[in-house]
């Protein structure tokens, strides 16, 4: 009689009822102390649909839901309880949250179904505001700027914290920053010179120093770098059929800005600071040379009025050629 009964969808669950009976995976779980509740296990539960809801379980369900129910498999729930999500930071959606007791029956699924149903959030809505900042989103990018990871005192204790920014295949890009374990993920890749693909699962919308930033929201986020999902896949692809390199400048407010370059950077010549300031020297002596080969001998302050119109755009160090030259002329004389 149990496998005809009838399954319902996660969107449909309301509370005020317990005998529910849903077919759902699980997407991700981790565990958290909560104000008068001590441990509990918090989990993302998703159906066929993709449509995901929160579960939570005591401390004395723990490791049997941990046995029953393991990471991506998917499994039938049978009688729980249904009540109103609540929180600062909610992982789903979903208006409602599941409690799963010892009264709830799990069982297997013949279902096969791989799909971790990503919702990836778009760049342009995380910017502009219109996502809102308690519900955690997916988000995914090409990771540019990343910086060494610093140890920062919080509320006494040392914690390990990275910051860089992510860049969609659009050029978009957005600030981010992760902290502690999710920091030390990045550690080994500082000073890799491949691109590095992240995907930031249940990630939290924050501010800092005025612009929006992308970090982990305590530990109920999941990292991925270079994901090998069918998402990321085709991210990857759009990356390489654009062919633009990708550098960063310094907007007047200070904020940096992702700047789609048409050249291609590896066919230039790259020399150091000193070579080119050399090679400057060289130049700027070279053409005062030529000037003096021509005996153009007027003072600038003497000449023609539509020739002093011109600003001297020469450097110091240039002038600084032009004085020598115009001492040896003296000594000549």
């Amino acid at each position: 009689m149990m496998t005809n009964a009838i399954l319902n969808p996660v969107k449909t669950l309301k509370p005020y009822k317990t005998k529910w009976r849903s077919q759902v995976k699980l997407l991700h779980s981790w565990r958290q102390n909560i104000s008068f509740g001590g441990e509990t296990l918090q989990m993302v539960l998703t159906d066929e649909r993709g449509e995901k809801i929160h579960a939570t379980c005591k401390r004395n369900h723990i490791q049997s839901v941990q046995r029953k129910l393991p990471l991506g498999k998917w499994r039938v729930l049978t009688t729980f309880t249904v009540s109103q999500a609540s929180g600062q930071y909610r992982p789903t959606t979903h208006p409602y949250k599941m409690t799963i007791s010892d009264e709830t029956v799990i069982t297997n699924s013949d279902i096969i179904e791989d799909d971790i149903f990503l919702s990836l959030a778009k760049y342009e809505d995380i910017i502009d505001g219109t996502l809102k900042t308690h519900f955690l989103i997916d988000v995914m990018g090409k990771i540019v700027s990343l910086e060494p990871v610093q140890t920062v005192q919080v509320k006494g204790e040392d914690r390990k914290k990275i910051q860089f920014r992510l860049v969609d295949s659009s050029g978009k890009d957005i600030a981010c920053c992760l902290w502690g374990k999710y920091a030390e993920q990045l550690e080994t890749y500082v000073e890799r010179e491949q691109p590095l693909i992240c995907l930031i699962r249940f990630a939290k919308i924050s501010f800092y120093r005025g612009e929006v930033q992308i970090t982990n929201a305590f530990d109920a986020s999941i990292v991925y770098l270079d994901p090998t999902m069918e998402e990321a896949l085709k991210f990857k692809e759009k990356l390489m059929e654009d062919e633009l390199p990708l550098s960063l400048s310094e907007k007047r407010n200070g904020k940096k800005e992702v700047v789609l370059q048409e050249e291609d950077w590896n066919g230039l010549e790259i020399k150091t600071i000193s070579e080119l300031f050399v090679a400057n020297q060289v130049l700027m002596l070279e053409v005062a040379s030529h000037n003096e080969s021509e005996e153009c001998k007027t003072p600038f302050t003497k000449r023609k009025e539509e020739d002093a119109d011109f600003p001297d755009k020469t450097s110091t160090s240039k002038k600084l050629c032009r004085a020598s030259i115009k001492v040896e002329k003296e000594k000549e004389e």
